[in-house]
């Protein structure tokens, strides 16, 4: 039939309420940013809506109706961060994206635009501050001041500094999100899949949205699945401690639930994509696509799609009308599960490349860029013309017009669900392409700055697949640990310390002594922050044990240990024994009364020698270069 189908004008069914609230929430902002009010009730400046509800359900379409009425009331910023199940090591992922995506709005403007957020930033920050911004979210970097010199992001930071990390990348995020929400007065900051967000990200959200100092209309809106998340997940615990604070931190917090199709809904789905049907048979079949779908939206959609493609629906052109056979539909349906199911025969129907394709991007996450897709796709071996035509761009449009995927910006794309991300991963099970492939050849081939920039994202993919040990990956998880470390994503650091001490070798004191000492040291300290005392002990021990190590390799862990006595174990006396044997090992006598020396100030002298050679930037060379700074302003201490 020529006749067209309207699967992409069915608009959101069944979402009125659900809707109208999420525009209350917005109007609410937008009033405040017109209306003069007392000082107490300008706080309200910031909004949190929270969406559940199952996968499909329509939760991301709900939230991006905002968009479209910021475009039409001509005021404010929409941006968008997805986090991503196969990403979810990765800090701060979902915020780094929205924050990618807000420059990218920027940077599309004209340049008195750029100039004038450029200039407000520049005031609003630091150096340091703006550099350790730029570490996570590298975009910044075109619309922050050129004079922003690299400070101190990248260089080895000690354990004296890690607790108070958190605090200066808060401090800066709120800082920027302060100028944005100023600068485009509101701003809407949508979070998509939060059941997927890293602890590092949960608490950034509450850090932004708490923000009393910031004056401009803030609104953030989360989306989770219902079904994934219980009363033991990091994210109900969020929700649960935003709610008692939204009051104290003047913020209002609206939860929306987005419930699956009833047979009404379904019905209308129906007469929004076929026009023209009979009434009885529409609700026969509305009856049937709501027991094979049980209700869900995008299954529904998809439902109907197959039954289009199968020709098990028809135009008959005498009546004008579309019709079916509901018997004929009942039994091809039978096995059908659930979408993903759906989806994976609609996609085996496709060519070997096509099919190849659609894995290939699956691996790169929820979004990717050409120029990734085809350097992974070259390295495969795979054609690059199909008679004298790239096939790339003609399996992109395929791709596109098949609904699988879709462009926003440049040679940019992003999977229309995670469900059909899903699907793909599943195609040429045998083919020899994995996760792992897919990040070596990324990890080998990215220049440097793309490199760094997507980094956690390499690593994770190499972290996937069953590697053999081999010290250039854990050289990869130790990069990654150490950039986890500068963002104060302690949790994030210890898991990739982990990966990377799993992929070193039995000889790897011997061969590989500097990239071990810091992989466990790293592990150790990470540990400690995140309250493990148990596997912090465990890593320290392996490097303590080790007799060809000397005591200032060794020191960060000592110094650690102490702390352990001390503050955890409150074994004060065993404490100032230990940091007394060690400043022995170091050539420092200390003639003083037990009774009086306190184990933390010998901790201070410890770290006074860690970091007095800090500037050198030799690692522990720079220690040896303290200690040595030391004794030759006091020679041995009293």
């Amino acid at each position: 039939s020529t006749v067209k189908l309207g699967f992409d004008s069915t608009g959101l069914v069944g979402r009125e309420k659900q809707l109208s609230t999420l525009r209350a929430c917005f109007d609410r902002l937008v009033c405040k940013d017109n209306a003069s009010e007392s000082p107490q009730d300008g706080l309200r400046h910031k909004e949190l809506v929270l969406l559940s509800g199952e996968s499909g359900s329509g939760k991301t379409s709900t939230a991006k109706t905002l968009e479209n009425h910021l475009l039409a009331t001509g005021v404010g910023v929409f941006v968008e961060g997805k986090f991503d199940l196969n990403t979810a090591d990765e800090p701060y992922s979902g915020i780094a994206k929205a924050i990618t995506a807000t420059c990218q709005k920027i940077t599309s403007g004209d340049i008195s635009h750029v100039d004038g957020i450029r200039g407000k930033i520049s005031n609003a920050l630091h150096a340091e501050e703006a550099q350790l911004l730029i570490h996570l979210v590298p975009g910044l970097a075109d619309i922050i001041s050129a004079d922003v010199q690299a400070a101190t992001v990248g260089r080895e930071i000690d354990v004296g500094e890690l607790e108070n990390g958190i605090e200066r990348l808060k401090h800066a995020f709120r800082l920027l999100i302060r100028t944005f929400c100023g600068h485009f007065a509101p701003m809407v900051l949508f979070l998509d899949d939060l059941q997927w967000a890293d602890v590092s990200s949960l608490q950034m959200i509450d850090y932004l949205i708490s923000d009393t100092a910031n004056e401009s209309s803030l609104m953030i809106v989360g989306a989770y699945r219902s079904d994934e998340v219980d009363e033991n997940s990091l994210l109900h615990n969020k929700i649960l401690a935003l709610r008692d604070k939204s009051v104290t931190y003047n913020f209002q917090v609206t939860e929306v639930n987005i419930p699956l199709f009833d047979i009404d809904d379904v019905m209308a789905t129906i007469k929004a994509i076929f026009l023209s049907v009979d009434e009885d048979d529409s609700t026969a079949l509305a009856e049937l696509c709501l027991k094979r779908t049980l209700g869900n939206p995008y299954f529904v959609l998809e439902f109907l799609k197959m039954l289009y493609h199968e020709g098990l629906v028809e135009y008959n052109n005498a009546n004008f009308i579309w019709t079916w056979n509901l018997g004929n539909i009942e039994d091809a349906t039978m096995s059908t599960a659930n979408v993903v199911i759906l989806l994976q025969d609609r996609m085996r129907r496709l060519s070997k490349y096509a099919q190849m394709f659609l894995r290939c991007a699956a691996y790169l996450g929820s979004t990717f860029v050409n120029a990734t897709l085809e350097l992974v796709w070259k390295s495969h071996g795979m054609p690059m013309t199909i008679g004298d035509k790239p096939i790339l761009p003609l399996l992109v449009g395929m791709a596109v017009k098949d609904t699988f995927i879709e462009g926003y910006g440049s040679g940019r794309y992003r999977w229309v669900h995670d469900k059909v991300q899903e699907a793909a991963f599943s195609l040429l099970e045998n083919a020899e392409v994995s996760p792992f492939d897919i990040g070596r050849i990324l990890y080998y081939s990215l220049e440097p700055s793309q490199l760094e920039r997507d980094l956690f994202a390499v690593v994770d993919l190499i972290n996937k697949g069953n590697i053999e040990k081999r010290s250039e990956f854990a050289q990869a998880n130790l990069e990654a640990a150490e950039k986890a470390l500068g963002l104060s994503a302690f949790s994030a650091a210890s898991n990739y310390a982990a990966h990377g001490i799993e992929l070193l070798n039995d000889t790897r004191w011997s061969q590989k002594r500097a990239l071990t000492l810091r992989l466990y040291t790293i592990g150790a300290e990470m540990e400690r922050l995140l309250g493990n005392v148990a596997a912090a002990e465990r890593y320290s021990s392996e490097v303590l044990s080790r007799l060809e190590l000397d005591t200032m390799e060794t020191l960060p862990l000592k110094l650690a240990r102490a702390s352990t006595l001390s503050n955890v174990e409150l074994k004060f006396d065993e404490a100032v024994a230990y940091c007394l044997d060690v400043l022995k090992e170091l050539g420092c006598r200390l003639f003083v009364s037990r009774r009086v020396l306190k184990a933390q100030a010998i901790m201070v002298l410890f770290r006074t020698i860690w970091r007095g050679g800090e500037g050198t930037g030799e690692g522990t060379g720079g220690a040896r270069g303290g200690w040595e700074n030391l004794k030759r302003e006091g020679g041995q201490k009293r």
